[in-house]
């Protein structure tokens, strides 16, 4: 470890300060600023115009066209300085933003194998934690488990702020593809962490007096000055010092009244600003350039990378095993769904055909109900009419039986006036003298039956005072 700690050039990091005088990364950093902030309103103004979710989609793709642009940018600056680390010359400005655009999916890739390592890190630590839920041992396991777990935490986001993250981007600046820059990191914390943590405190430290030193003397003056120009040129009453400090801010131009002097002075301000701390940003990426290229520079990265070749085709083959029962897995799920849904569908059809052979039986069961009915219908109707052809014929019988009855008490009258009129003719004969009588008695017989008047219809009797024969309703003249 001393032997290391001997190695380490802690004066190669006072090339740090170079990054204050390259003109071409802090052009290009402006530059992608610029892009950044015209992106950025434009998908504000897009966003408020369209509206809805188109608006919001709109918004979202510019967003993510802003993204890309600033880390090629910011890419494009790392590559020129690690030109300037390794002494060669700096590349155009087309090129280093072409190169910087490459940078990106390499990030991206990072970024997803962190947040699987991170998601794999918590589910075995849920893992142990459920499994600390058995009686006793849980709490024994929970009693050394949960320090070992925040002790590796701890060491893996140390690594990844101080190592991982900061010697990665030099490594792809450098111009290492995805795999060789990854295992040139891996090799890096593995070997030289130590050594990499320290010059990267020291980087700090530099960054530290650089800051200190431009801010010593700007901050008092962009103070002061502001606060006299803004005074002078708004024609207000405008301090300095701690007075000064109240239009140091945005109501800076509420109380100069938006005028264009005022304007200029807060721009010409922020414009200042920006590139001072675009330079502060380019010593640090100077700095992590000069930490990689020291670090990298007696490590061997070859077995790393054969590692991650074991580790990509352990993953490709886990991948293809898992892919192939992912395939006989969907296989067996649509063979079992296919034979669920022939199931489905015999049980359909065996549903069908035995709602259309009871709907069958149904309509059979009320045809014969019909067919029944009507028979019986017809039968109650045969015997109302064979009852009113019975009462008919009873009616005619009577009729005939009352015709009968007055014909024979008619033939009995004229048969009763006929002896009465013989009786009288005897009597005239054997006594004249009582001729008178006999002629009487033998007037009197018609009138008799006029003591009985019959219909002239039914020949039955009826009484003297009837407007209408009760045997057949005859009308009978008055």
């Amino acid at each position: 470890m001393s032997s290391r700690l001997q190695n380490i050039q802690f004066s190669a990091l006072a090339r740090a300060g170079e990054g204050l005088t390259q003109w071409r990364p802090l052009a290009m950093g402006f530059i992608t600023l610029v892009a950044c902030g015209l992106l950025v309103f434009v998908s504000q103004a897009l966003a408020r115009g369209m509206g809805g979710f188109a608006g919001v989609l709109l918004f979202g793709l510019l967003m993510l066209a802003t993204a890309v642009v600033f880390f090629s940018g910011v890419s494009a600056v790392g590559v020129m300085l690690m030109d300037k680390a390794q002494g060669i010359a700096v590349r155009g400005f087309a090129d280093a933003a072409y190169a910087g655009l490459l940078c990106v999916p390499k990030f991206l890739g990072l970024a997803l194998l962190a947040l699987v390592a991170t998601l794999l890190f918590y589910l075995v630590a849920a893992i142990i934690y459920f499994v600390c839920k058995i009686p006793l041992l849980g709490a024994v396991l929970a009693f050394v488990a949960h320090p070992v777990l925040i002790i590796a935490a701890s060491a893996l986001i140390v690594a990844w702020v101080c190592v991982v993250a900061p010697m990665f981007a030099p490594a792809v600046w450098s111009g290492l593809p995805f795999k060789a820059a990854l295992a040139s990191v891996i090799g890096i914390a593995r070997n030289r962490l130590v050594e990499v943590v320290l010059m990267q405190i020291v980087l700090y430290v530099i960054l530290m007096v650089i800051t200190g030193l431009l801010f010593m003397g700007l901050l008092p003056a962009s103070i002061s000055l502001t606060a006299m120009g803004t005074g002078i040129a708004g024609g207000g009453a405008g301090g300095m010092g701690l007075e000064g400090l109240m239009y140091m801010g945005p109501r800076a131009l509420a109380h100069m009244g938006m005028s264009g002097a005022v304007i200029g002075l807060w721009l010409g301000v922020g414009v200042l600003f920006c590139v001072i701390f675009a330079l502060l940003g380019q010593v640090a990426v100077m700095g992590q350039n000069l930490v990689y290229l020291q670090a990298s520079a007696s490590i061997d990265s070859t077995g790393e990378e054969q590692a991650l070749d074991g580790v990509w085709s352990d993953v490709r083959k886990r991948a293809e095993e898992a892919k192939e029962r992912a395939k006989a897995a969907a296989e067996r799920a649509k063979q079992v769904a296919a034979q669920k849904a022939q199931e489905v569908a015999a049980a359909n059809e065996a549903r069908k055909a035995a709602a259309a052979e009871q709907a069958q039986q149904q309509a059979a069961q009320a045809a014969e109900a019909a067919r029944l009915q009507a028979e019986q219908a017809a039968a109650e109707q045969a015997q109302q009419q064979a009852a009113v052809a019975a009462e008919g014929e009873a009616a005619r019988q009577a009729a005939e039986a009352t015709r009968l009855q007055a014909e024979q008490a008619a033939a009995d009258q004229a048969a009763a006036a006929q002896q009465a009129a013989q009786k009288a003719q005897r009597l005239a004969d054997a006594q004249p003298a009582a001729a008178p009588q006999a002629q009487e008695a033998a007037p009197a017989a018609p009138a008799v039956a006029p003591s009985c008047p019959s219909c002239p219809s039914c020949h039955g009797q009826v009484g003297r005072t009837d407007s209408f024969c009760e045997h057949c309703g005859h009308k009978l003249k008055p």
